[in-house]
């Protein structure tokens, strides 16, 4: 069994989401199949206005084919809104994970 540990910084935005980036892992060896496991999170609204968290939503995932060697590629997803039901307020964060790979 292998760890390897990454995370996912996700820049400002409004408008929409969730956010989706796409994060590669070097492992210490080669390895045939992974999992991805959320460690933890560090989000908030992007302006200094009061909001109530409404939706907070984030995954964490190693696709079919994501593993090539000793690389990992882990899909994230991060998304952040009030009670509105819109995307519409600015937000940002960073999401931390850690792959388990065999």
């Amino acid at each position: 069994m292998q760890i390897a540990n990454g995370q996912a910084p996700f820049p400002s935005v409004s408008g929409s989401g969730p956010q989706a980036t796409s994060v590669t892992v070097a492992m210490p060896a080669a390895v045939t199949k992974a999992v991805a496991l959320l460690t933890g999170f560090n989000v908030e609204y992007s302006n200094t206005d009061d909001h109530h968290l409404g939706q907070l939503d984030i995954t964490v995932a190693v696709p079919p084919g994501g593993v090539s060697g000793s690389s990992v590629t882990v899909n994230v997803s991060y998304g952040l809104r009030d009670w509105s039901g819109d995307w519409d307020d600015a937000y940002d964060g960073t999401v931390f994970f850690t792959v388990v790979g065999e």
